[in-house]
């Protein structure tokens, strides 16, 4: 279960915002203006998962990756996990 929260850690952060503003916008009364509110941080917390979620790494084949680091030049190795 932990590291299902934190693989989705972004997604559960981004719906508790987005339900908390939802509480307080729409706990007098609907207005067009809440609406409004509520569709921007929809349509932001979606751009943001698209921006930054994790995709798979340039390098996947391990050959090309040793021919890279042999051929004399200085190389910055930066290994991420997917998650």
């Amino acid at each position: 279960m932990a590291a299902w929260v934190n693989q989705h850690s972004f997604l559960l952060a981004a719906g508790a915002v987005i339900v908390l503003a939802a509480f307080f916008l729409l706990r007098d009364g609907f207005r067009p203006m809440d609406a409004v509110a509520l569709a921007a941080l929809l349509i932001g917390a979606g751009a943001a998962y698209a921006l930054l979620r994790p995709r798979p790494g340039t390098q996947d084949d391990a050959a090309s990756l040793r021919a890279e680091i042999g051929s004399g030049q200085p190389v910055l190795l930066e290994f991420q996990s997917p998650y």
